[in-house]
């Protein structure tokens, strides 16, 4: 009841079901990766070419032959500059143009326990996923390292690789990765 004919009416709001129900209501973040492992390398990936690849502006190595930050390595600098590829590099991470990537495996350095990010737009200061995603270290067909998905959202990569004993791959594309399912078999 009022005691002042001004005063105003409390109306009383259902209960929100506490912070549950705001949880059921948000879109779980891992429902937009999709993830896998296949019997492959990235040397595979990277010779099927345009048959399988999304269009990228920057191709970016952090891991080669198992050796984090390939560019700091004299030898691998020398054997690019031997096979006339033309590299970027930023903190140990090798950035190299979609024709650069395609002669890089052509000449075969890729040799297993590689990386590879494939992203829409080029960044002279590209920065590497900080975990290694190689199958020797995760299994992408039961979980991904925490924060992949973020960090593929906060540099636009589109396709995230790694392989190993076994290719892990990561993308946002569903499609992709399809694509990748029916071309190469799942571990």
């Amino acid at each position: 009841m009022r005691d002042h004919p001004k005063a105003p009416v409390r109306r009383h709001r259902k209960p929100s079901g506490g912070p549950q129900s705001v949880r059921a209501r948000m879109p779980r973040v891992t429902e937009r990766l999709h993830h896998g492992r296949l019997i492959a390398t990235v040397a595979d990936v990277v010779d099927a070419g345009i048959d399988l690849l999304p269009h990228f502006e920057l191709a970016a190595i952090p891991v080669l032959d198992n050796a984090e930050r390939p560019a700091e390595w004299p030898t691998v600098r020398r054997r690019l500059r031997a096979e006339g590829i033309r590299t970027r590099e930023h903190r140990g991470a090798l950035l190299l143009e979609p024709g650069e990537l395609d002669r890089f495996s052509a000449v075969g350095l890729f040799h297993g326990t590689d990386e590879l990010f494939l992203c829409s737009k080029w960044n002279d200061e590209f920065e590497p996923f900080p975990a290694r995603i190689t199958s020797d270290i995760h299994d992408f067909n039961t979980d991904t390292p925490l924060g992949l998905e973020e960090w593929i959202l906060d540099v636009a990569c589109l396709l995230a690789i790694g392989d190993g004993n076994g290719l892990n791959f990561a993308t946002l594309d569903s499609q992709l990765a399809e694509q990748l399912r029916a071309r190469f078999k799942p571990v």
